[in-house]
């Protein structure tokens, strides 16, 4: 904007001065042509305000699972809104959150580390206040793991006939978990962040039990990096609609260039034997792999690292024709996102319909999506 008003400027100058020349006699033929001199007049230094709220999928379905057991629905609004029940019985509190640079360092070639983190508050909000301001090479929302605590984890009675909402199995710990959302800080503020929270004693718990249960008993911290697996990436798929809309994609699934790809399933706690089902009630049914997850979950486990981190190439699929349901849904294209040890990256992605949308999507400039 600096540099438009000072090209403008310079060009009203040059006219101005022509229109108030003394018009009474002929001027002689001038050779000169007034050329706009482009200033960067930007100041250095900007720096931009992140705010968002941390959240534990795993508890924000069991709110929606205890509200109405799938497939019934839920009374109540399924979003990630403020005003909601079962995202307010979601979120975090004492999580720590930073944000991982996935620009290279010029001189080692390797991501810098994480910058100080922010703690999440009692409602799960947290705020980075000077993060540089920049377009290109996005972050990625990082939690740091190890510790927070659901933030209002206790028995809600609604007024009728809303259900009553009971606490949810807390989480065991937390890990350290790669939220899946690029994020580039080109506006003075971003907001609305998602700072994913995945469990030792939910999805990945699953996973590590199945795993085990095919003769080498496998652990969570495996699952993260190590002589045995590479790292765990999980992916929830969700139905369209509202870009705030969190509801299971059933008899979805994800594709993988590489890696093990599992399908998630889910009961209530208790009702399957410990040794299949996580203390959460994920579970991967044993025989045959699922060809798809009732809740659109889906774990892709990689193979230990022999050398740079690979990257892999997921393609989110839909299995079901229905024409009422305007099925297949879609996703708009593949997701190339190298294996990242010691972390669990998580991907929460909302589906498409299949039949494309005709009214324009412009995210406003706070949400520091690429490309804006």
């Amino acid at each position: 904007m600096h540099r438009a008003l000072f090209v403008g400027t310079l060009l009203g100058a040059a006219l101005l001065n022509a229109g108030c020349q003394d018009s009474s006699s002929n001027p002689a033929a001038s050779t000169f042509t007034p050329r706009p001199v482009y200033e960067n007049r930007e100041p250095e230094g900007l720096t931009s305000r992140v705010t968002g709220f941390t959240v534990d999928p795993e508890a924000y379905f069991l709110n929606l699972a205890n509200c109405a057991p799938p497939p019934a629905q839920c009374p109540l609004p399924p979003l990630y809104a403020e005003f909601s029940p079962l995202l307010q019985r979601g979120l975090v509190r004492d999580a720590l959150i930073t944000l991982f640079d996935t620009a290279p360092d010029p001189v080692t070639g390797m991501p810098p580390q994480p910058g100080p983190p922010s703690v999440s508050d009692v409602n799960g909000l947290w705020t980075l206040e000077k993060v540089p301001t920049r377009r290109g090479a996005p972050y990625l929302v990082l939690s740091l793991g190890g510790q927070g605590t659901l933030s209002n984890n206790t028995t809600l009675p609604l007024p009728p006939p809303l259900p009553t909402l009971p606490p949810v199995p807390p989480a065991g710990r937390y890990l350290r978990t790669l939220s899946v959302r690029p994020v580039v800080p080109a506006h003075s503020a971003c907001v609305g962040l998602e700072a994913l929270q995945a469990s030792d004693n939910g999805i990945v718990e699953a996973v590590a039990k199945y795993l085990s249960s095919e003769g080498t008993p496998v652990t969570v911290a495996d699952l993260l990096g190590g002589p045995r697996y590479g790292g765990i990436t999980v992916f929830w798929l969700y139905r369209p609609g509202f870009p705030v809309f969190r509801v299971p994609a059933a008899n979805t699934t994800v594709e993988a260039s590489s890696g093990r790809v599992l399908n998630i399933d889910w009961a209530p706690p208790g009702a399957l034997p410990p040794q299949l089902q996580s203390a959460r009630g994920f579970f991967i049914a044993p025989g045959p792999p699922a060809s798809n997850s009732p809740l659109g979950i889906v774990a892709v486990v990689h193979p230990p690292l022999m050398g740079p981190p690979p990257v892999v190439k997921y393609t989110p699929k839909d299995t079901v024709t229905s024409i009422p349901e305007d099925r297949p849904w879609v996703f708009n294209q593949p997701l190339e996102l190298p294996v990242a040890p010691g972390v669990v990256t998580f991907a929460g992605l909302q589906m498409a319909s299949k039949t494309p949308s005709t009214t324009p999507q412009i995210p406003p400039p706070s949400t520091c999506v690429p490309g804006q």
